[in-house]
């Protein structure tokens, strides 16, 4: 409970920092690598979930930061930071379903599982963002969805890899990350 707890508080916090995309209202943020880190890390159940939580801890987190610096807390703003949980729900349920609990033989290179994920949990927050009418991404592009997707997933990996190398011993494995 103390990890889970804790990878929520760091993934918002994380999800502060952004970086934008292009010339667009679209960015990448590092809540989400801290999310999946700690899923492949501490090897949490209950994926979709926890999921949930992160992303209504993102979500109050940057209310709260927008409150702090001083602007003006609307019910259009609370709406376009409450989409944002869609993006973290969308992500959970496919990392369920596509990574947590695949069994087959064959199993999809994690990479691209990974983005699978990313890109399916930022379809469904634009789709969301769509029917709240919200303008946010009206200039994002497919490539600029799957640019950030691939980045993302390429970070998440090398984080797990180096905390795993190099981290503190509780969270150390012999596991590899391909598992």
């Amino acid at each position: 409970m103390k990890r889970r707890t804790l990878v929520i508080l760091v993934a918002a916090l994380a999800s502060l920092v952004s970086i934008p995309v292009g010339n667009t209202d679209f960015r990448i943020t590092p809540g989400i690598v801290v999310m999946v880190a700690g899923i492949k890390l501490f090897r949490f159940d209950k994926v979709i979930g926890f999921s949930f939580w992160t992303g209504l801890a993102v979500c109050m987190a940057r209310i709260a930061y927008a409150a702090i610096i001083g602007i003006s807390i609307s019910p259009l703003l609370v709406g376009s930071y409450f989409l944002e949980i869609f993006f973290y729900i969308g992500y959970g349920i496919i990392y369920h379903f596509a990574i947590a609990n695949i069994r087959t033989r064959y199993p999809v290179p994690l990479v691209v599982s990974l983005v699978l994920c990313d890109f399916g949990g930022n379809s469904l927050e634009y789709l969301m963002r769509f029917f709240y009418a919200s303008e946010v991404w009206s200039d994002t592009s497919l490539l600029t969805l799957l640019l950030a997707a691939l980045t993302r997933s390429v970070v998440i990996i090398l984080v797990v890899w180096l905390l795993q190398r190099f981290g503190p011993k509780s969270i150390r494995t012999e596991e590899v990350i391909a598992s």
